[in-house]
């Protein structure tokens, strides 16, 4: 692996584990709504985003030039670039988690365009 294949694989599995661990977060504190359905199709997209990023991470550790996994840190950074555009209007209050997505959203862009530029 080379030294670019390290960042995009560290940031996923950073990313994909930060994700996770804000709802698990979250969730343990009681501050999700379980009960609007809207809620309910956003945790479900926010884990599949996590999810997506931990399995771009491991196969990139795997086998960082095969097909499959260029297209799993495509699909785990175009669904971390969604969340980070589409959270924060969840947050109106919330000024540190705003600035977060926002500079989540950068850092997905870097990523992907170091990724693209790498290959």
């Amino acid at each position: 692996m080379e030294w670019c294949d390290w960042i995009v694989a560290l940031f996923c599995l950073g990313a994909g584990i930060g994700v996770v661990g804000f709802w698990v977060q979250r969730l343990a504190v009681g501050r999700v709504a379980l009960d609007q359905r809207v809620m309910q199709l956003y945790l479900a997209a926010e884990f599949t985003t996590g999810g997506a990023l931990i399995a771009a991470a491991i196969a990139t550790f795997v086998d960082a030039r095969a097909p499959a996994t260029l297209v799993l840190v495509g699909v785990g950074l175009g669904l971390l670039v969604y969340a980070s555009v589409q959270s924060p209007a969840f947050y109106p209050e919330e000024k540190v988690i705003r600035v977060s997505l926002w500079l989540t959203l950068v850092s997905a862009a870097v990523v992907f365009a170091l990724r693209v530029a790498t290959l």
